[in-house]
């Protein structure tokens, strides 16, 4: 009996995030922001950095191609700056400036809103969420510079060995790529996930900066295994949640293709773009709410994971399912 509850020892976890995703919609548009900032998914993001280490070699070749310091591709971005004139390179500078500092602001806002909500016993009111979520800014801010610094800083490291590889396509060079990308994806979930514990420990348990990342850290080495056996089961189940929306979009297609077929038979342009417009906010508002429950179902997922990383008497026991297998229990 003992080893059959072990087996389903996620579930009741990822069946509770799922309840309190659904019975908490308000919180979506939180979601939607935090985003921004991270998606609560650790694997994911593992993924995504290898994709950005493939980019900022495909980058760092085409400098070595153009000259040894980059020089033309320097060059054409000047170039482009000459031509907008410095008042308008200026003003877009500014206004760029301006929107990603607001969305940092919100997505900083939105993380701990949405944490907060998912801790309260009843549906909580999201003016409440926002004025408590504004006094843990700074720390959040902190400790989201301090997660992109440091995956940063390993696409780096990583992306210094692509480009020997780009430069000498050796066997030694291939085996030693590979080689150290088995240690990055690993080093960037593991990053990310210390993130997601330090995030709880701060807003929930409000815990100090560097308390929170200590914690973070010691619950992660203390369950690490059941950790990455989480996290690789929440991505699954988000991506099978992305089938799904794409099979959706396959079938919303369907009628779509039919009445965009009659407005075209009927040579009226009013009805023409009415229609289009419609579906295009329809397809709109089905990728925002898929995204936006997503996120906030991740969120929801590593919040029951820590709840019970921190208990007294079950954080102390090791709840991997891989440990509780082998070990008969």
């Amino acid at each position: 009996m003992a080893t059959k509850k072990s087996t389903a020892l996620y579930r009741p976890f990822f069946r509770e995030a799922w309840n309190l995703t659904w019975t908490r919609r308000g919180l979506w548009i939180f979601g939607i922001f935090a985003a921004l900032l991270s998606t609560g998914g650790v694997v994911d993001v593992g993924l995504a950095s290898v994709k950005k280490v493939k980019a900022s070699g495909s980058f760092l070749e085409q400098l070595m191609d153009s000259t040894f310091i980059g020089y033309d591709v320097a060059a054409q971005y000047m170039t482009q700056l000459q031509v907008l004139g410095p008042d308008r390179t200026g003003a877009i500078i500014i206004f760029a400036s301006a929107t990603a500092t607001l969305l940092i602001v919100m997505a900083t806002i939105s993380q701990a809103a949405l944490l907060l909500g998912l801790k309260k016993k009843h549906t909580p009111d999201s003016h409440e969420l926002k004025r408590e979520a504004r006094e843990h800014f700074w720390p959040l801010l902190g400790l989201g510079l301090l997660n992109k610094i440091l995956t940063s800083l390993l696409i780096v490291l990583m992306t210094l060995p692509l480009l020997l590889f780009y430069l000498s396509t050796s066997a030694y060079s291939a085996i030693l790529f590979f080689g150290l990308m088995l240690v990055f994806i690993p080093a960037v979930i593991v990053i990310n996930t210390i993130y997601m514990f330090a995030l709880m420990e701060l807003v929930l348990r409000k815990k100090t900066f560097i308390d929170s990342i200590i914690l973070g850290a010691q619950l992660f080495a203390r369950q690490w295994v059941a950790a990455f056996e989480y996290g690789v089961m929440l991505f699954f189940l988000v991506f099978a949640a992305g089938l799904l929306l794409t099979a959706l979009i396959v079938l919303f297609a369907v009628p779509y293709a039919i009445i965009f077929t009659a407005t075209l038979l009927t040579g009226s342009l009013s009805v023409f773009l009415t229609v289009n417009t419609i579906f295009a906010l329809a397809l709109v508002a089905l990728f925002m709410a898929f995204g936006g429950a997503s996120v906030t179902y991740q969120y929801a997922a590593w919040y029951l994971f820590f709840k019970r990383g921190v208990h007294k008497t079950h954080g102390k026991k090791l709840f991997s399912k891989l440990h509780r297998l082998v070990h008969g229990r």
